[in-house]
């Protein structure tokens, strides 16, 4: 019994860190900058900035973290937004429209900070 449930345990895991690898080879590293958002500024906060963890495969944007209400924009070569979603409540991952193509920069807004990375299509 007890060589059965490690047997078990052991393919569990494996699947596990298989999915996990795939998604991390796909981590988009994000930068982070203030924006002007036209709204009063809020004191510097002494704690570290919480970078949310995003991965991309192929169109389709994965949260790895919520970013419920943040704007999600992609900005094209001529600096022109050409996508913008305001990021649904509990959204797991957002599917970009397919006639996107090129290099982009992505941006993710939440508040007065702007986590960016680049991305092509």
């Amino acid at each position: 019994m007890n060589k059965i449930f490690f047997c078990l345990s052991m393919l569990l895991l494996a699947s596990i860190s298989s999915a996990k690898g795939q998604t991390a080879e796909n981590l988009l590293c994000l930068q982070v900058r203030v924006v002007d958002s036209g709204m009063p500024h809020k004191p510097v906060q002494r704690t570290p900035i919480a970078i949310p963890s995003v991965s991309i495969e192929g169109y389709n944007l994965i949260f790895l973290d919520s970013c419920d209400g943040c704007t999600l924009q992609l900005i094209n070569k001529n600096g022109d937004v050409e996508y913008s979603i305001v990021v649904p409540t509990e959204t797991s991952s957002i599917v970009f429209p397919f006639y996107l193509s090129g290099k982009y920069e992505i941006q993710l807004i939440c508040g007065q900070l702007c986590f960016y990375s680049y991305v092509e299509f």
